[in-house]
Parts: C-alpha cells; structure tokens; sequence
C-alpha cells in the first residue's frame, strides 16, 4: 500500500504500516524526506509557500519548510525515531514557470538546508532546481527516494 501526500500535507508511517510515500506534481514547491534506517520509519512532506512560516498564520503546518521539518521531527520522535540516525533527503524547487523567474524555490531550499542543520539532521541526498516537474516515491523498507522527472 502507498500513502499520496498532497501539497501542504505530512504523512509518517513504518514498512509494514505502508509500502512508500508517494508525492505528485512537484514544481517550485520542495518535498523532504526524513528517514529512520533502523526502524524503517519515515516522514514526507510536501511544502510549498515561503521558506519560513509566519507563526501567527492560520494555514497548515506543512505549507511552509520550516513548520513542516519541526512537525515531522516531532512525529518521528514520538514513534521511538533517534535524532542520530535520522537522514533527510529534499526534491523539487523548480522553475517551472519560467517566465516568472522567482527566488522562491531556491531560497526554499537553503532555507531547508539551514533548518536540517539547525536540527542535526543529515542531508544525505537531494534532486532540486532546473525547470521541469517531479514526483517522488519513498520506500519505507529501504529508505531509496525514487525521482521521477516530468516534462
């Protein structure tokens, strides 16, 4: 079984509880992956907005990189994850509306960057920039992020 994990949305489950996480339709947004190898377990969020959230804001934790990391970090941890093993991984931040040439999506993933760091957790892959779109698979049994290029 696949869990699909829409824009703005968290989703954390064991091997066994799923097969993967899948996300679709990733342009300018950034999906981030974190990922217990021990216990199998792992989160995916699919975030979009500004790379900070404004914490007065009254939309979902996920929309922004931010709230997204800090809510799947606690997700995982209260499921017994340990903070040492934890690896991340980040797909997206294209540009896909070219005419538009925003800095968003590359400061999505600095700002990315600078909270896994902030929060000790390894960055150990990503597939982010250039101007076409993605959709990711997240194998819980072993932790491989499929890339899948869309033009």
């Amino acid at each position: 079984m696949d869990i699909e994990v829409d824009v703005g949305k968290i989703a954390i489950a064991k091997y066994k509880e799923a097969d993967s996480l899948t996300s679709t339709g990733i342009g300018s947004c950034l999906v981030i992956t974190i990922y217990d190898p021990k216990l199998k377990l792992g989160s995916i969020a699919h975030a979009m907005l500004s790379p900070e959230s404004r914490r007065n804001n009254t939309k979902p934790e996920a929309i922004y990189i931010d709230t997204a990391i800090e809510q799947m970090l606690e997700n995982l941890l209260f499921r017994g994850a340990a903070r040492e093993r934890l690896e991340a991984k980040i797909v997206g931040a294209a540009n896909v509306f070219v005419a538009f040439k925003s800095d968003v999506p590359q400061k999505n993933v600095v700002s990315a960057k600078e909270k896994l760091k902030q929060e000790r957790i390894r960055l150990v892959g990503e597939c982010v920039g250039g101007s076409t779109g993605r959709s990711v698979e997240f194998a819980l049994d072993t932790g491989i992020v499929t890339v899948k290029t869309k033009f």
